[in-house]
């Protein structure tokens, strides 16, 4: 009789190290993410980071790995964007004193330079990370309309190697009060 056998799923609570199927579908599939993970590994940050197009993350984690809070908190200032549009604006500018003379080139070299500082300034990453002072231990994953509640952090270990118990909730009334859960939390740190 092995551990897992102790264990008995009920309809929306898996266990063993299959956890990560059900967070990873949440974390790329939500437009609005609100997640609480006391451990989050480069891993996971990168996975964030890749599908955080088009997104708002709040992230809460209190012993977030150094090299995974740099990988989360990249796009969080508008600094980059500012950069990408300077560069592109830059070199259009350049372009088009070069070649003047030819308006067909100049028209088409300023429309896609526009066209891609809106790009850089509407389409940025938005991930908003809060490290506590306060070990805050909880782990909750929360989408547009489900949740996921249990004892995975967010670290491939936690998804992939480790035996964890999640419960998903659908239930829109106890999916929205995880959010006011998590909004209270956020605000009080």
């Amino acid at each position: 009789m092995g551990l897992l056998s102790l264990f008995k799923e009920r309809p929306g609570s898996y266990y063993g190290k299959r956890a990560y199927k059900y967070v990873d579908r949440l974390l790329r599939e939500s437009r609005d993410l609100l997640i609480v993970s006391p451990y989050i590994d480069d891993y996971y940050a990168s996975y964030l980071a890749r599908h955080s197009r088009g997104k708002k993350i709040y992230i809460i984690s209190s012993s977030i790995a150094s090299t995974a809070a740099k990988k989360l908190r990249r796009d969080d200032s508008l600094g980059g964007s500012f950069t990408a549009a300077f560069i592109t604006v830059s070199v259009n500018w350049l372009l088009f004193v070069l070649n003047a003379s030819n308006p067909l080139f100049t028209f088409s070299s300023v429309t896609i330079g526009m066209a891609l500082v809106f790009l850089s300034l509407t389409h940025r990453n938005s991930i908003f990370l809060k490290i506590p002072q306060e070990f805050v231990h909880a782990k909750m994953y929360v989408g547009d309309s489900e949740a996921i509640e249990g004892s995975a952090n967010l670290t491939y270990a936690g998804m992939h190697k480790n035996i964890e118990s999640i419960r998903q909730v659908v239930d829109p009334k106890a999916v929205d009060a995880l959010k006011r859960q998590f909004w209270t939390l956020w605000n009080s740190l």
